[in-house]
């Protein structure tokens, strides 16, 4: 009888230590649970952050692109009529 009542001991013991390790367990889960959702919510908002970035570079770049094409144009409007300008030059030049 003293061994059952032993083994019944040691069982509840083992039981005890059990229950304790798996509370320790479940708070390091909770702790870590925690501190992923906080990393998660700091990612969140670097990527709202990164979005306005991105979409404010795209609309300069756009801007950027246009002015430079309006540029091109103005400088081949003028590079024609200079060529029409010596062009009639040396056209109304007197050929003696």
């Amino acid at each position: 009888m003293t061994e059952g009542r032993d083994n019944a001991l040691a069982i509840a013991e083992l039981k005890g230590e059990l229950c304790g390790e798996i509370e320790a367990i479940k708070a390091r889960n909770e702790a870590m649970e925690s501190r992923i959702d906080a990393k998660l919510t700091d990612l969140q908002a670097d990527m709202a952050t990164s979005r306005e970035d991105v979409a404010k570079r795209g609309k300069d770049n756009l801007r950027w692109t246009i002015g430079l094409g309006i540029a091109q144009i103005a400088i081949t409007v003028a590079v024609i009529g200079a060529g029409f300008a010596i062009l009639g030059l040396l056209i109304g030049l007197p050929t003696d």
